[in-house]
């Protein structure tokens, strides 16, 4: 007696006869799906021979997308089936939201490879018509949802006992109205594209032009702010107080300082201006009698993306006098003070 085997390493009747049933009970039940057939990306510079129709090639091999998609202009109609699950709501610090943007989606594999001469694949547009919203408040156009093929592979549940797949799953999320879908939702230099109608961009824009709205209402710009270089204040006027906005290190009305460092001179007059360099940041000082007193600190000094101390190390330009009467610079360059030597 033959030993028996599920195993065969050719696909005979029984995996057509299980190939028809699957492909029956997907058919049968599973719901419309218009499928746009990604086909490569469009021929420019950078692809190098490459683009027309190659569905293989990667544009940009740093960030694995491509931008530049192409798609078929004709439409194919499967079916597939999924697993309607309720909504899923999301509790986050900004109140509650509803999370179903993505769908997992199973078709049966031999149909897809017949009608689109492969499997579906990553790029693939899906557009869901029993997913279409007819019932939008304020009249809006109903539209059907349109998915992008993230990512696909053989479900666990469809292999026969032969151990021969039959279904073919794949991941759906939500297309954007990004340029690489621009062959099926336009580029929105038409009033029908459906770019226009799936966009969020206009209703972003007027919420941000809102929101500037009203700050400017709440808060006024103050123009003198930071912003007190060119005007003049009447130190000797006793009726009205002068206005003077620090913010720049500079005495007002276009005076002169005397000078600037780490210790105030001594033979500084009184009305005139030092500039206190060791201060974080650099500090003006006013002589007035036996007192020098703080007029405005230099926040206005140029920007540099290193913290308070490595700022004063790397700016330090001072010069030390040792013990033995000679003079080095502070700062000294790592070549310097660390000298190779061969091992």
């Amino acid at each position: 007696m033959p030993r028996l085997s599920l195993w065969n390493k050719n696909k005979g009747n029984d995996y057509d006869f299980i190939d028809r049933v699957v492909a029956e009970s997907v058919n049968a039940g599973g719901t419309g799906v218009y499928v746009h057939k990604y086909i490569g990306t469009y021929q420019d510079d950078t692809t190098q021979g490459h683009g027309n129709d190659d569905e293989l090639y990667i544009q940009d091999v740093v960030f694995l997308e491509n931008r530049d998609r192409k798609y078929d202009t004709d439409i194919y109609e499967l079916r597939g089936s999924y697993t309607i699950a309720d909504p899923d709501f999301d509790l986050t610090q900004f109140g509650l939201f509803v999370n179903n943007d993505s769908l997992f989606m199973t078709f049966h594999m031999n149909t897809c490879a017949n009608m689109l001469g492969r499997r579906l694949m990553a790029g693939d547009v899906l557009e869901l018509p029993h997913l279409r919203d007819d019932l939008l408040l304020g009249g809006g156009e109903a539209v059907n949802r349109f998915f992008v093929v993230s990512d696909a592979g053989r479900p666990a549940e469809g292999y026969d006992p032969r151990w021969w797949p039959h279904l073919w799953r794949v991941k759906l999320k939500n297309i954007t109205d990004s340029p690489e879908y621009r062959d099926i939702l336009g580029t929105g230099e038409q009033a029908d594209d459906l770019r226009n109608v799936l966009s969020t961009y206009s209703t972003e824009i007027a919420i941000s032009d809102k929101v500037i709205e009203l700050a400017n209402a709440e808060v006024q710009y103050d123009a003198g702010y930071y912003e007190g270089g060119h005007l003049y204040v009447d130190e000797n006027s006793q009726d009205k107080p002068g206005v003077y906005f620090p913010g720049d290190g500079a005495p007002p009305n276009g005076i002169s300082i005397v000078g600037s460092g780490d210790t105030m001179p001594l033979d500084a007059n009184d009305g005139e201006y030092y500039l206190r360099t060791d201060f974080t940041p650099n500090r003006l000082f006013k002589k007035q009698g036996s007192k020098w007193i703080k007029i405005s600190d230099d926040n206005k000094r140029v920007w540099s993306a290193a913290n308070k101390i490595l700022t004063s190390f790397v700016n330090n330009d001072n010069i030390t006098t040792n013990t033995d009467g000679t003079t080095q610079s502070e700062k000294t360059n790592m070549s310097k003070a660390v000298k190779p030597k061969a091992d």
